[in-house]
């Protein structure tokens, strides 16, 4: 018997992606097991960089894995604040209160963000502060927000 090979491999994880909400490289792994490949977590690891298989939320907040190219749902109708239309690249949600603002982003994005943000000396940014899916941004005096979130449009929305 024909051991199955890569290309059989991925198109079984983006079968088993487009089909089923996935949690975990635990959970796909067990699921490829049932299907009759073997292989280990650096390799589903590969598969996923090649494939560009990214851990996105769904409207709730929960993260699942997801193919390239998957419409992502709406953030939550109660948010208060700015829900962006550059969301697919990397700020999912904006939220003011003061002289903060506060960025929500997927998973492991907000580093990166908040590198980009410090770089571009965007007018009315202090400073930013990241976590893993969040930026803290620290507001100058007197800054505009709608000037704060132009400048996150022209720095994130780029086509």
């Amino acid at each position: 018997m024909k051991r199955p090979g890569k290309d059989e491999r991925q198109e079984a994880i983006a079968q088993i992606l487009s089909k089923n909400s996935i949690e975990s490289q635990e959970e796909l792994l067990k699921q490829l097991s049932e299907r009759g490949f073997e292989l280990t977590q650096a390799t589903l690891s590969r598969d996923f960089r090649e494939m560009k298989v990214a851990k996105t939320p769904d409207a709730a907040g929960n993260y699942f894995y997801r193919l390239p190219g998957i419409q992502l749902p709406r953030p939550r109708a109660e948010k208060f604040g700015m829900t962006s239309p550059f969301s697919r690249h990397g700020i999912i949600n904006i939220e003011f209160s003061g002289q903060l603002a506060v960025l929500k982003t997927p998973g492991g994005y907000a580093h990166g963000i908040a590198q980009d943000i410090d770089t571009n000396n965007i007018p009315g940014v202090m400073a930013t502060v990241a976590g893993n899916d969040t930026v803290l941004v620290i507001l100058r005096e007197n800054s505009n927000k709608a000037d704060i979130i132009n400048s996150l449009k022209l720095l994130f929305a780029r086509e």
